[in-house]
């Protein structure tokens, strides 16, 4: 148990020499994690500016334009003339992320009984601008439609409740759950610094045993581990799972909250999946590490192996609509898994037993960084013993 105790102290003294642990430990952490806070501290984009180009020039044209002033997340910054070139509006202007076209007749073809068109141009380089305003532009003319049909209805003589229920036969009732707001902050942070996370300990331990080859230094640690290069694994996954660790409970204890992310009745119980999900990374980079005995050629592997984890996880993209390739390697990155966990045990305060299938992959993970690395460590200690 000395021994157990002695290499973790050893551990850790190592890495306050070591510049790059302290940025790992302590500036991402405190830096970068409220730096990202502060980027989408907004939480949902407000209002957007639009412009409006009216070729109708009619009193129902005008009902249009005035529900569009009405409408709380537009905001009408430039009215368009016949002359604007359609297709250099957003270069010439670009506070504008959208426009609407109401064509000519445009009220001459709705009091005949035809459908007319809102043209709804949108400058989808950007997605969420895109989607709000043709989302907010179906809203209100909904509710044109249905004052227009309702004006009908009564000029025909149809009681005011009769033809209430004629325009509108079926109402709809939303109610969006786990994120209510739409609120980018409440959904972006937490995975990105969970994300983060993962990279941190993976990179902090990659380095941990072909540092001890690097400095020659081998013989010292397993001598403190008493021979045994099980002990020896055990106490450097321990050091990295409890520093990560504490890095994951600043996480959700700190930041989180300081952020104003709203605090889960689930998160105290998700804690051990936390630890799990950190202590599979500690030891795939330990793996890392005993596989490539160059500490430069670990790092480049283990950024490589990382840096994808976000994309993949499904957080931005669903994992079904990915190529076949690519929703396979997916699987193979623990962060995908942790995801799901994640989403289910925090923000959908599901079941324990909902979760039971993520955890048995982290603990696959983990298993199969822990024979590799035990076999790696064992075969190179017989090689020097004979």
């Amino acid at each position: 148990m000395r021994g157990f105790l002695n290499i973790i102290i050893r551990e850790v003294l190592i890495l306050k020499k070591r510049p790059t642990a302290w940025i790992l430990i302590f500036l991402i952490p405190t830096a970068i994690f409220f730096y990202l806070g502060y980027i989408y501290k907004e939480g949902a984009i407000n209002t957007v500016d639009i412009g409006v180009l009216d070729l109708d020039h009619s009193g129902l044209s005008r009902t249009v334009i005035k529900s569009i002033e009405a409408t709380p997340k537009l905001n009408i910054v430039k009215f368009l003339n016949s002359n604007d070139n359609i297709d250099e509006v957003f270069v010439k202007n670009p506070e504008i992320r959208g426009f609407y076209v109401i064509p000519n007749h445009f009220e001459k073809v709705i009091y005949r009984g035809e459908q007319a068109k809102l043209l709804v141009y949108t400058n989808s380089s950007n997605i969420v601008y895109g989607n709000l305003i043709y989302k907010e532009a179906a809203s209100f003319i909904n509710t044109l439609s249905a004052g227009i049909n309702y004006n009908a209805f009564r000029s025909q003589g149809i009681p005011s409740e009769k033809a209430l229920k004629m325009i509108a036969p079926i109402k709809v009732n939303t109610k969006p759950l786990f994120n209510a707001y739409y609120n980018y902050l409440y959904y972006l942070l937490p995975g990105l610094t969970t994300v983060l996370l993962q990279m941190l300990v993976f990179l902090l331990a990659a380095r941990s045993i072909n540092s001890e080859y690097s400095n020659a230094s081998f013989d010292e640690v397993l001598g403190m581990a008493n021979g045994s290069v099980f002990k020896l694994i055990f106490a450097k996954l321990t050091t990295y799972t409890v520093i990560g660790f504490i890095v994951g409970l600043f996480i959700f204890a700190v930041v989180h909250p300081l952020l104003g992310i709203p605090a889960s009745s689930g998160t105290l119980a998700f804690l051990p999946v936390v630890f799990l999900f950190v202590m599979v990374n500690a030891m795939l980079g330990i793996m890392v590490s005993a596989i490539f005995k160059n500490e430069a050629i670990a790092m480049d592997v283990s950024f490589v192996y990382n840096s994808p984890a976000f994309v993949f996880s499904g957080f931005t993209f669903p994992i079904m609509a990915m190529p076949a390739f690519n929703a396979w390697y997916a699987q193979l990155i623990p962060y995908t898994h942790f995801l799901s966990a994640f989403i289910k045990g925090i923000e959908m305060h599901a079941p324990f037993q909902f979760l039971v299938k993520h955890l048995l992959s982290l603990a696959l993970f983990f298993a199969i960084g822990y024979v590799v690395t035990a076999i790696i460590l064992f075969l190179r200690n017989q090689k020097r013993s004979v």
